[in-house]
């Protein structure tokens, strides 16, 4: 078995228990930082992030039993060196950024924020008054200037969480033994929960109320009204970047992936 794992302060909930030993694994298990659709082929499972999943319904489905959905709260910032409602035409740099991070921005500068971008780049660029940070760096203070929290943004303007990470498996594949390992993950470390925030906030060099902040506002996975905002995030926030349009996302549990159909 082949599993890649996207390896964030979001994921640690299901990640940390394979770095910490406190799960039994295969050698086929892989930790990624950075973590795309260009990293998986037809034979490997892993947890992504959401805005991957376009790309790869042709190969894949969706394990719905595992998955991050950060509710009101997250790990995707906006920095500003003056309030937002003072930016005109700004070039935003998304700075070592997932696709989920870019496509939040792109559904909210605007439509949140009335922000509307000159240009958007992934390289260091001087003149950008907007830079886009995740992880362990979008929940520090910053140094200077404004931090907006981005999942905040839209779940204000939506009123729906945000499925910031995805399970799948190829469709090849019997999803059981994947989902397995990860819900057996997901157990472990919620027992362990102290000794998780602990080891999150020693690792990502953050203060120990971060963690147990996040993981107050963290589901491990998806829900039925889940599903429809995942579809529905995708739908409004692909515009401008490179990702497709998606009609329906394929789960395991779908009618189309069942035996037969």
């Amino acid at each position: 078995m082949k599993l890649l794992l996207h390896d964030t302060i979001t994921t640690a909930p299901l990640v940390y228990p394979f770095q910490g030993g406190w799960v039994d694994a295969s050698d086929g298990i892989e930790l990624h930082p950075s973590l795309t659709a260009a990293d998986i082929d037809g034979d490997t499972s892993a947890l992504i992030p959401s805005a991957e999943i376009p790309l790869l319904t042709e190969t894949h489905l969706v394990v719905p039993d595992v998955a991050v959905v950060l509710d009101g709260r997250g790990d995707v910032a906006m920095r500003t060196p003056v309030r937002p409602d003072e930016i005109e035409g700004p070039v935003v740099r998304l700075y070592a950024t997932s696709g989920t991070a870019e496509l939040l921005a792109r559904a909210t500068l605007e439509s949140f924020y009335g922000i509307v971008a000159r240009e958007w780049t992934k390289e260091e660029a001087a003149n950008a008054q907007v830079v886009i940070v995740e992880g362990a760096e979008a929940l520090r203070a910053p140094e200077s200037g404004f931090a907006e929290d981005l999942v905040r943004a839209w779940f204000i303007l939506t009123a729906q969480p945000l499925v910031s990470h995805l399970l799948i498996v190829p469709k090849s594949t019997d999803p059981e033994s994947v989902r397995a390992l990860l819900t057996a993950a997901r157990t472990i470390g919620h027992e362990r929960r102290k000794d998780l925030r602990r080891a999150t906030a020693e690792r990502f060099e953050i203060d120990r109320e971060h963690p147990t902040e996040l993981a107050a506002v963290t589901r491990l996975s998806l829900e039925d009204a889940d599903r429809r905002a995942l579809l529905m995030f995708l739908q409004r926030s692909n515009r401008g970047s490179a990702y497709p349009y998606i009609w329906e996302i394929p789960f395991t549990d779908s009618p189309a992936s069942e035996p037969g159909a």
